[in-house]
């Protein structure tokens, strides 16, 4: 993490001062809560609070100093303080400074769909043969970004970026932060679609992350997309694609699930990976990760000892064992896209127990919101799944797709969250896998655990 005196910090921060004895910092904070001894206690300004109200907090803690806005007043007296006009704006320039400072290979990630997953995947990969670190949790905007450059030690070789988007504009902003010697875009989707308005729109988006990597810089892309292959176009940096077709230079020569894991060969090798994740899904998400590893040179065994080590963050595709019924908690986010490929996961899904599917609403797809909610009923009847239950306003649309494909009561849809919780604890009476998705919002991990709390078996 950054390890800097106040007078280095100063100037890594443009046209700030400082009063108090020269003390170095170990690490930064924003939140007085976790703050670690020893740390800069940088207040940030959000829609609901000051983060300048928790000064105390933050000292008692053992924050050694602090950023303070020149317009907030009762600044502390008992440590060191650097006054500076915005601390947001400090933040960034705190990180991108330490970010030139380093010496380590940077590699931003974006994408409408597995840019956590694949994160997980190449960091566990790249840390056979580096030094090598991650973004942690869901650190992937303006803020999150420039905390996860900070939290880097000076030694790392490589720092694998998360850099999420929800309006025009995040991705460059992001880019000239982490400013990436490789960036990879995992996919474009309808994530985001209601901010955007198209897909055009979203690939040209995903594609600034361009903006960021200098001319020696590297780009790899999911060549499936013809929208991302044409904005690629317009860019003279060294190129790789990957994905499900031939005519990408790495791509699937042959993938089998199970409810465990995942097997599969790629056309650039004659290993046979194995993946302990669920899902195909994840098998694409692991090809961008073998092409950037091979672009290191690093070996077949190498890359498969990453994926033996693979955990991936929380919430995503995490499976839960109550007695005998099977959860899949997938609850992180929601769009057409990773709907599909949770119902491919669920549908892979071993054994003779039952298969239910628990939906929840697809947020911000603007006004395609219906059709996009009725596809995923389209693509629900054309897989293996004995029951779907839906929750929210938007999956009404869903289930009145499907519902005569099903028998009585296997395809509902539930206005009260007491009603569904009853709806699942009378189906999980027998055997079953059951699998939860949902956009953030909805908080469906909740769900989960009010019905470990409610299942009697």
């Amino acid at each position: 993490m950054i390890t800097r005196n106040l007078s280095e910090i100063t100037k890594m921060i443009k046209g700030s001062f400082f009063t108090g004895d020269n003390v170095v910092i170990k690490g930064v904070s924003i939140d007085s809560r976790n703050l670690v001894e020893g740390s800069l206690f940088i207040p940030i300004i959000g829609t609901n609070s000051n983060g300048h109200q928790f000064i105390q907090e933050a000292i008692i803690k053992g924050a050694v100093a602090t950023l303070w806005e020149k317009k907030e007043p009762n600044y502390p007296t008992n440590i060191p303080v650097i006054f500076v006009d915005d601390t947001t704006i400090a933040l960034q320039q705190l990180a991108v400074s330490y970010r030139q400072q380093l010496k380590a290979t940077f590699i931003g990630i974006t994408g409408s769909n597995g840019k956590t997953s694949t994160k997980d995947i190449l960091h566990s990969i790249l840390s056979t043969g580096y030094k090598a670190q991650k973004t942690q949790e869901n650190y992937n905007n303006e803020i999150g970004v420039p905390l996860t450059l900070l939290q880097l030690k000076e030694d790392v070789e490589m720092a694998v970026i998360e850099m999420g988007m929800g309006h025009k504009g995040d991705i460059t902003f992001l880019g000239r932060i982490v400013q990436p010697n490789i960036g990879i875009i995992t996919n474009i989707g309808n994530a985001h679609l209601s901010n955007l308005g198209s897909l055009k729109n979203i690939a040209l988006e995903k594609m600034a992350i361009m903006m960021g990597i200098d001319l020696e810089g590297v780009l790899f892309y999911n060549g499936d997309s013809s929208l991302l292959v044409k904005e690629a176009e317009r860019y003279p940096h060294k190129k790789y694609t990957f994905g499900v077709g031939e005519m990408n230079d790495i791509y699937l020569t042959s993938c089998r699930t199970s409810a465990a894991s995942v097997v599969f060969t790629a056309s650039q090798s004659s290993t046979q990976f194995h993946l302990p994740l669920i899902g195909e899904h994840q098998a694409v998400n692991s090809l961008v990760a073998i092409s950037v590893a091979k672009y290191f040179n690093m070996s077949d065994k190498w890359i498969q000892q990453g994926l033996d080590n693979v955990i991936l963050s929380s919430k995503r595709n995490e499976i839960i064992k109550i007695g005998n019924i099977t959860i899949i908690n997938d609850t992180y986010k929601s769009n057409p896209e990773s709907v599909k490929a949770a119902i491919d996961t669920l549908a892979a899904f071993d054994g003779k127990s039952r298969k239910l599917f628990v939906m929840g609403d697809m947020l911000d797809m603007g006004s395609q919101d219906k059709m996009l909610h009725e596809q995923v009923g389209e693509y629900v009847k054309m897989a293996n799944l004995d029951a779907i239950f839906g929750y929210g306003e938007l999956t009404f649309h869903t289930i009145a797709s499907v519902k005569k494909e099903f028998p009585p009561n296997q395809a509902i849809h539930f206005k009260e969250e007491a009603e569904l919780i009853e709806g699942i604890i009378e189906y999980t009476k027998e055997p079953c896998t059951i699998l939860f998705k949902a956009s953030r919002n909805l908080q469906f991990e909740k769900l989960i655990e009010l019905l470990e709390q409610g299942v009697t078996l």
